[in-house]
């Protein structure tokens, strides 16, 4: 009878570290799916002023930076005539803890870019 608790007892925690490493597996995806977010955004507000000013880059970097990343570089046009091309250029890391063996965990970096082009507009009611 104390054999069957003790393989129950390796199993649960092996069936765990499964379960937690298959969540573990969505975090990046979710933390890019935010930082495209974020930067739509930000893109969308470039095209209706004809650039990037400087709130909006503090504005993004703060957000990037309340969402977990790191090290944020962001290049985006500055002045642009309506109709011509603006673009946004965003690279970050994301720093987040990441199950590494069945009882041990370790800092993964993962490096996101979001990387878009739109032409400058100007929206009228």
């Amino acid at each position: 009878m104390p054999s069957k608790a003790i393989v129950f007892g390796i199993a649960l925690v092996l069936f765990i570290a499964l379960f937690v490493s298959i969540i573990e597996f969505f975090l990046p995806l979710s933390a890019k799916n935010e930082m495209n977010t974020i930067c739509r955004k930000t893109l969308l507000k470039m095209e209706l002023e004809g650039g990037m000013t400087v709130a909006m880059r503090d504005e993004l970097i703060s957000a990037l930076y309340g969402k977990g990343f790191r090290t944020v570089v962001i290049e985006g046009t500055e002045n642009a005539k309506y109709g011509q091309e603006i673009s946004l250029y965003v690279e970050a890391y994301y720093v987040y803890s990441r199950l590494r063996g069945i009882l041990s965990r370790e800092d993964t970096v993962q490096r996101m870019v979001y990387n878009k082009t739109t032409i400058a507009r100007k929206v009228l009611n």
